[in-house]
């Protein structure tokens, strides 16, 4: 299978993993019902449809920016856990930041196809690109989630811990047992001690 078919094969993956549906269907009626990555990203398909050109080309280039704010963030971690010599965190976030990387720079060419399809007024093109660059914004959160999950338990900061032993009222005391001496066994023991 050729390089670039596996690609396209992971990158549609990837999108059905992620929750690509746009998917309009109509009931019996004629209505419409909607579900999937436009209401996951907060915008549901009404709003996502009156969406000016402007509009989109103003929320790719956030998603850009906020992939950017992301890739930084995520290259600080990975060079503190490479100072520490953490060869775990090390591994999880610079396997993180290397996707991270990789989406921003597919949003990044989504965002300028979306701005060519604005200006050709290819309004098909222009809805799916949009609609890529969403899915894309949704991936880059999830990216940022699971790269906060690599730093691990050091970050809840649990304060001091005090320990704290009831004993109930009923219990005998130690000092109340009577003092008997110990005797010694009858038979020796099949471990005789080191002299």
């Amino acid at each position: 299978m050729s390089r670039r078919i596996r690609v396209l094969l992971t990158f549609a993956l990837a999108l059905a993993m992620g929750g690509l549906g746009f998917a309009v269907a109509q009931d019996g009626e004629g209505t419409e019902t909607t579900s999937g990555a436009a209401e996951e990203a907060g915008l549901d398909a009404t709003q996502r449809a009156n969406l000016s050109p402007q509009e989109q080309m103003a929320e790719a280039q956030q998603v850009v920016e906020r992939g950017n704010a992301i890739s930084r963030q995520v290259s600080s971690m990975l060079d503190e856990a490479r100072q520490e010599r953490d060869i775990i965190r090390v591994t999880c976030l610079n396997d993180k930041l290397t996707q991270i990387n990789a989406n921003l720079r597919t949003a990044v060419n989504r965002a300028d196809a979306l701005e060519d399809a604005v200006e050709a007024q290819d309004t098909p093109r222009q809805n799916h690109e949009f609609t890529v660059v969403t899915v894309l914004a949704q991936k880059l959160q999830t990216l940022e989630r699971e790269a906060q999950q690599c730093i691990g338990e050091d970050i809840f900061e649990t304060g001091a811990t005090s320990v704290t032993t009831e004993v109930p009222d009923d219990t005998v005391n130690p000092e109340d047992l009577p003092d008997t001496p110990v005797n010694s066994p009858v038979f020796p023991s099949p471990i005789s001690p080191i002299s």
